[in-house]
């Protein structure tokens, strides 16, 4: 083997060990990038956030050419192996070329997917905007190979589009979480904003039964109940608000009475009452927080039917919203 053929075999091998690396390396920096910050820069015409923002607006384009481009580098990588060994012993079989490209393995594991997946993961946004333009080179210089995968992913998710909707409920709440967390680390939320949307995304799926406070443990009065019990009963239990049942059943909870009214306004009592909104066993938290604050209530009772199963608290509600997010099957502070 002359000195020519040893330069483009080595040549040839360190070519598929730098693609190996660049595109491991994008595909591990793409997953980590600040999405937020991103759309900042681009909303500022900054001509490189543009050129990423595209990939992550059409992920499938940029998995297809990372995935082609790895298969490229691959390619030369085992080509360059089995070239040497042709070159050095001859034809000797498939055995030795096996052994040879295992030998060779580590280097090319080490120096085409552990290093600069570290480096990527450490540094994606500087690293993806000094490769951007590279990047947008191998896409169009590949297109060739990686549209029929791009378009046979837009074909199956016009066939069979709930599947794309069932991956989207699955990985949405991480991917919201993900970008509150961005967002704060970039200065673009504050704390209370964090765990307002955190709250929001914890209490939304939790059916309002697990928030409820069962009708055998709700204190009250009867609607017969005067404006002199229901002050004593307020001042006894330090509550400015007192729940109010039917008389003929001590767990029919139907509404409410604010002490400072009863207090102040002269009216008949029962004319103070506040009907509490009915609440579905089924619906969700947040359906129950915005139906109490659409009409204006603090209370909300929970009804099968007939049955009064609890009441719910608007108040209640509300400072869950306010609990940091927490990533799936991971439990709340």
């Amino acid at each position: 083997m002359n000195l020519l053929e040893t330069l483009f075999v080595l040549l040839l091998f360190l070519a598929g060990v730098r693609l190996s690396a660049f595109f491991s390396g994008t595909e591990t920096g793409f997953y980590r990038i600040s999405f937020p910050r991103l759309v900042i820069d681009a909303q500022a015409g900054d001509r490189v956030a543009k050129r990423l923002l595209w990939f992550v607006r059409n992920p499938s384009s940029f998995v297809a050419t990372t995935l082609v481009g790895n298969n490229l580098a691959n390619y030369l990588t085992t080509y360059a192996i089995s070239l040497g060994v042709l070159l050095v012993a001859g034809d000797v079989g498939d055995v030795v070329e096996i052994g040879a490209a295992i030998v060779l393995s580590p280097v090319v594991f080490l120096f085409g997917e552990l290093l600069p997946k570290n480096l990527y993961y450490r540094a994606p946004l500087s690293l993806l905007r000094r490769d951007s333009a590279l990047f947008t080179m191998f896409y169009r210089l590949l297109l060739p190979a990686s549209w029929p995968l791009v378009g046979l992913t837009r074909l199956i998710e016009r066939i069979s589009p709930d599947a794309g909707k069932r991956t989207e409920l699955l990985l949405g709440r991480s991917h919201l979480i993900q970008l509150m967390t961005q967002g704060r680390r970039e200065g673009l939320l504050t704390d209370v904003q964090n765990r307002l949307a955190g709250g929001v995304l914890q209490i939304a799926p939790q059916p309002v039964t697990e928030s409820m406070t069962p009708a055998n443990r709700v204190l009250g009065l009867g609607e017969q109940a005067s404006r002199r019990e229901i002050l004593d009963y307020a001042r006894r239990f330090a509550t400015p608000i007192v729940a109010i049942h039917r008389q003929q059943s001590a767990e029919s909870w139907y509404a409410y009475v604010r002490v400072v009214d009863v207090a102040l306004d002269r009216s008949p009592v029962s004319s103070l009452f506040r009907t509490m909104p009915a609440v579905t066993p089924s619906a969700s938290k947040l359906d129950a927080l915005q139906s109490l604050q659409e009409q204006g209530r603090v209370f909300g009772v929970v009804n099968e039917g007939d049955q009064v199963l609890g009441i719910v608290s608007s108040r209640g509600l509300c400072e869950q919203l306010f609990r940091p997010a927490t990533a799936p099957g991971q439990r709340p502070a």
